[in-house]
């Protein structure tokens, strides 16, 4: 096991989409990359998988709306924070909070040609996300979402994954990102106060002590480098 600076490795003028199950997971498991990537100008754009509706109660329809509306609300201020002011593409799939689509389902496979079209618009050569082994179930499809992303973008794509409940996957190379700021985080995950102050999931405190580096799994050791 390798671990290497991103900016050291062939991936250090590539061009990233950083997918992330849950609106607060790409400040927990990306926020030094999304940082780092930023600034110099390499963030090709943010993807959140699920809609948030799960994570608090929702009586009425009415609720369920006013909650999603929130999370995305939540989650493009905290992109903003991390991006230094700068807004990169954020695009939110809306599947359904805790409950998946079955691999090779319309839903899935109209999510892939969404993520697969991006990535050969904005010129993407490497995908983070959630690794396969993270026990939250949305968490494990983004990174069967984004392998299925990766064989049929006609476009050479490597797969990184990264943690944020699980342990770290296993492979021979490992990026670390250029640091960010705790309170620059901290400042960004703020932002996601559905989660930290709401009635249903709550964040726990070891969560958000959160470091200053990312690492970054390869999982895709034959793609093309860039």
């Amino acid at each position: 096991m390798v671990v290497i600076p991103l900016s050291q490795s062939p991936w250090r003028s590539a061009r990233w989409l950083i997918l992330a199950p849950h609106a607060d997971d790409e400040t927990l498991g990306t926020g030094a990359l999304i940082a780092d990537t930023a600034a110099g100008n390499r963030l090709g754009a943010v993807a959140i998988l699920t809609d948030g509706s799960g994570s608090q109660p929702c009586p009425t329809p009415a609720d369920r709306t006013r909650l999603i509306r929130q999370r995305r609300q939540e989650a493009s201020r905290a992109v903003r924070i991390l991006a230094d002011g700068k807004s990169p593409t954020l695009r939110f799939l809306d599947w359904p909070d805790a409950h998946p689509s079955a691999d090779g389902s319309a839903a899935f496979l109209r999510s892939a040609a969404t993520l697969a079209a991006m990535i050969r618009r904005l010129r993407i050569d490497a995908i983070a996300t959630t690794a396969l082994g993270e026990p939250h179930c949305d968490h494990s499809a983004c990174y069967r979402l984004a392998a299925h992303v990766v064989r049929t973008a006609r476009r050479p794509v490597s797969l990184f994954a990264y943690t944020v409940w699980g342990t770290e996957p296993r492979t021979r190379r490992i990026l670390q990102t250029g640091p960010i700021t705790s309170g620059h985080r901290t400042a960004a995950l703020r932002m996601h106060r559905s989660q930290l102050f709401g009635q249903g999931f709550r964040l726990p405190r070891s969560k958000q002590r959160m470091k200053t580096t990312d690492l970054l799994y390869l999982m895709d050791a034959h793609a093309r480098r860039p």
